[in-house]
């Protein structure tokens, strides 16, 4: 495949000359004019599978003839390549999984004017779209993954030969990592990846192929002392790493991860806790153990900054009597608005527990005005030592309703944070959420809302997982929310060990739709 660098300009520059040489040349009352059909505004394709495309030139001059280019590029910072020099495209995709804009050029040879047409090309592996399960399995950290049409298990082990070490922490995305593939000698950019985080151990897997391009001792120039990841997070292109309750942060400004590093972790006498929650731009939602503060950061800021009273704070800043227990987000007014965040604390001692209200407009650093950075905790709920709540192991927050999920063994409950009840959840049919005598150990509500119609990008998922495990084996239920009810028939994986986590995967992820 031959890259053409620059061509916009060439052509642009045709076009100009073009333009001057038929300066004064009136022969004619209309220019020739053709319309292209046949062409979508976006495919999307297997790897390795063929795309086809047969556009139809309709021009007002039946005599007219034209050269034609497909082209492609993800930046074109990075070149653009050349499917085909013919009309029709007929093209073996080998390009890597990712989305990239494919361009069909085609030119009239008796006036040298070119036009183009854009489209959406989405190549996708089979593991670019579907569900990866993080869990544990005795004692080590494996994957599982689904897909409508394919599933796999323990894919540690059986593409790496040995699973993690340690049990499991938790997941997060890489949108782009790079790496330099020492057989071809050149630098990978762009890779999508998962930070696979263990007590022990972190690696970094790229999504197309499951390859490991990195681990923890590869992420910093100056190694800590000890390696207990506890939590990866990110902006939009920006990736953060809690370990040993330090803080490191970098961004795409100081360099791509990959080839750039974590440099210095975030100064201060701190301890984060490794229970955190953030909104896709907003800065991240902390707890530092050592004071009972909450906290946070910036990409770039080299400090810890705490969520100080003001005049218009309500409740304390402070609970150095307390540990958080869960964090989650309402996304309140869709992708930009801040919405609200929820604590469940406990009381260190008597172990009684509250639930904290913030309005996470204190997290938006850009517009947030007055309240960036101050105590915007907005209701505290006191928790009666009589309710199911008080002693719930297990929480999930409902991302689009005041429903603050919970379980105790093999009952799945909500607490209205509106009305400050709770209320057992059941399918439409009446029937509990999940089977008698099953063990809930995972809650999360997976949202995933993409739309660009400009570019004829859209894609919607929202789905309650629920799993329950015996400790050998489990079950992940994929239900619909209606209302305070959920679908009768969900979808269900079947697999081995305990879940810790579950996300999903699409060509569309980024950051800006990922939350915590």
């Amino acid at each position: 495949m031959k890259t053409i660098y620059f061509l916009f300009a060439i052509v642009l520059s045709g076009l100009w000359i073009s333009c001057y040489d038929d300066k004064g040349n009136y022969d004619y009352s209309i220019l020739n004019q053709a319309e292209v059909t046949g062409i979508d505004s976006i495919y999307r394709c297997d790897l390795l599978s063929h795309l086809v495309i047969t556009p139809k030139l309709n021009s007002q001059d039946k005599s007219r003839t034209y050269d034609y280019m497909w082209l492609c590029y993800k930046n074109t910072k990075d070149g653009i390549d050349t499917l085909s020099c013919e009309k029709d495209l007929d093209y073996e995709l080998t390009l890597d999984p990712a989305i990239y804009t494919l361009v069909f050029a085609y030119q009239d040879r008796e006036t040298a004017v070119t036009k183009y047409v854009f489209s959406k090309l989405v190549v996708e592996s089979e593991y670019s779209r579907g569900w990866y399960v993080l869990k544990e399995k005795n004692g080590y950290t494996d994957l599982d993954f689904f897909s409508s049409t394919f599933e796999a298990a323990d894919l540690m082990d059986k593409v790496h030969g040995q699973p993690l070490v340690g049990r499991p922490r938790g997941m997060g995305l890489i949108e782009d990592y790079n790496w330099f593939n020492e057989e071809s000698g050149e630098l990978e950019q762009w890779n999508m990846c998962l930070s696979l985080l263990t007590e022990q151990d972190l690696k970094v897997m790229r999504i197309s192929d499951l390859k490991l391009l990195g681990e923890f001792n590869s992420l910093f120039y100056e190694q800590p002392a000890t390696c207990v990841p506890e939590k990866w997070f990110g902006w939009d292109g920006a990736n953060a790493l809690i370990n040993d309750g330090r803080i490191y942060t970098i961004n795409i400004r100081v360099g791509t991860l990959g080839s750039a590093k974590f440099a210095y972790e975030k100064t201060g006498d701190y301890h984060l806790s490794n229970i955190m929650t953030k909104k896709s731009q907003l800065c991240p939602l902390l707890f530092d153990e050592k004071v009972g503060m909450f906290c946070t950061v910036t990409e770039n800021g080299a400090d810890i900054i705490y969520l100080e009273s003001d005049s218009q704070s309500k409740f304390p800043d402070a609970y150095p009597d307390y540990n958080l227990i869960y964090a989650g987000l309402l996304d309140e007014g869709g992708l930009w608005d801040p919405g609200k965040g929820y604590a469940v604390m406990e009381h260190k001692t008597d172990k009684s527990r509250m639930v904290l209200h913030f309005d996470l407009l204190c997290l938006d650093k850009d517009w947030g005005g007055d309240d960036a950075f101050k105590n915007r905790i907005i209701e505290q709920d006191k928790i009666v030592s009589t309710s199911n709540l008080s002693s719930a192991t297990c929480f999930g927050m409902n991302r689009i309703s005041k429903m603050l999920y919970f379980s105790k063994e093999d009952k799945l409950y909500y607490y209205d944070l509106e009305n400050k009840r709770e209320f057992e959840v059941k399918r439409l049919n009446g029937e509990t959420a999940v089977p008698a005598g099953e063990h809930i150990v995972m809650i999360k509500h997976v949202v995933f809302n993409c739309s660009y119609p400009e570019e004829a990008i859209e894609e919607y998922l929202s789905k309650l997982a629920v799993a329950t495990s015996d400790g050998t084996d489990y079950k992940i239920y994929l239900f619909d929310i209606v209302s305070d009810k959920l679908q009768t028939e969900p979808t269900v994986f079947a697999g081995n060990g305990i879940p810790a986590e579950i996300i999903y995967m699409s060509s569309y992820m980024g950051n800006a739709y990922w939350c915590y």
